[in-house]
């Protein structure tokens, strides 16, 4: 049978072989396709290498979310080509890539799929855009693990409140007036 890594590459090759004719063929939508078949490439090469580290023991710490800004920076930097966020934009652009969709539904429907993105949350992290390209519900998130007991704040233990505001009432807030 076929590792996580080999099926996830043969369904993003099925991808980009369905998106290569429309990008050659059609040049409103040249730039956007052209910088998704390398997203595709990279995501294909991530996974393989996070699934790699997780057999082998050596998988990083995952990190933690960064705050999103409230409002966005502007910066000298060339502007970069972003592709669509809308859902499933990918099938309404392209409806070569629908059973691309289909196989990965499937895919992530499997069990050692679930047990990797258990251990593996930056893996689902990868596969979260894919899906809403494609239309298709993401893996969903694994709640994050406790702190370990050496980790845990021994006054937070004492007083789960403690540094909250409170409000002070007395007697006379509740009298009649």
């Amino acid at each position: 049978m076929p590792t996580l890594p080999t099926l996830f590459a043969l369904i993003l090759t099925g991808l980009r072989a369905a998106i290569a004719p429309i990008a050659a063929r059609d040049r409103a939508r040249t730039a956007i396709l052209a910088h998704l078949w390398v997203r595709l490439g990279h995501l294909a090469t991530r996974f393989e290498r996070l699934y790699a580290q997780w057999r082998a023991g050596t998988l990083p710490t995952p990190r933690p979310p960064l705050p999103r800004p409230i409002t966005p920076t502007k910066t000298a930097t060339p502007e970069r080509i972003r592709l669509p966020s809308a859902p499933a934009w990918l099938i309404r652009t392209t409806r070569e890539t629908a059973p691309a969709a289909s196989q990965l539904q499937h895919f992530l429907a499997t069990a050692d799929l679930a047990e990797f993105l258990a251990a593996c949350p930056q893996a689902a992290r990868l596969l979260r855009p894919l899906c809403r390209m494609l239309g298709i519900a993401p893996p969903p998130p694994q709640p994050p693990s406790p702190p370990k007991p050496s980790q845990a704040d021994p006054q937070a233990e004492r007083a789960p409140f403690a540094g909250l505001w409170r409000p002070t009432l007395s007697r006379a807030d509740f009298s009649p007036a």
